[in-house]
């Protein structure tokens, strides 16, 4: 099953409360995380095991991934101005929304993993935070690829 929505792992809720994965909610702010863009090749699984979170694991693997070869490399973009909060039981995550560099050719980019790279131990190693769905295929050619994140953020959930 391809793309249908966009979710947070399980496993980086759960990582901190069971200390299975070796993330912290709040370390987001301070961590480098990036976003990285993937083609309908991907099943996306909230559920999956940590180990298939991360990016180049599991369905994550650069195989499915969708680049520019200088402005939207293999990997990702790293987010900016990251902020993590809580407000009446809802956890967010968000950060400003996220440009391509320069003039960029994105074809059939569906979604993107939101991952940690400063996580290097624990179970995986760039361990994933959510999926962001675009709602089909996002293309650009000679031009800016930008993601806008939701304006609640790139990642919320209700305690």
């Amino acid at each position: 099953m391809a793309w249908t929505n966009s979710k947070i792992f399980q496993e980086f809720v759960a990582g901190p409360m069971f200390q299975s994965s070796g993330t912290s909610w709040t370390g987001l702010d301070s961590d480098t995380v990036k976003a990285a863009l993937f083609n309908n090749s991907v099943t996306p699984d909230r559920t999956a095991a940590v180990a298939s979170t991360g990016y180049n694991t599991g369905t994550w693997v650069t195989a499915n991934e969708v680049t520019d070869a200088t402005n939207w490399v293999a990997g990702g973009r790293a987010l900016a101005s990251k902020t993590f909060g809580t407000s009446s039981g809802t956890i967010t995550f968000d950060a400003a929304d996220l440009a391509g560099g320069g003039t960029v050719t994105i074809s059939n980019a569906f979604g993107a993993l939101v991952y940690d790279d400063t996580i290097t131990g624990g179970t995986v190693a760039d361990q994933g935070v959510c999926f962001n769905y675009f709602g089909g295929a996002q293309s650009v050619t000679a031009g800016t690829f930008t993601i806008v994140w939701n304006a609640s953020g790139i990642a919320a959930f209700t305690v």
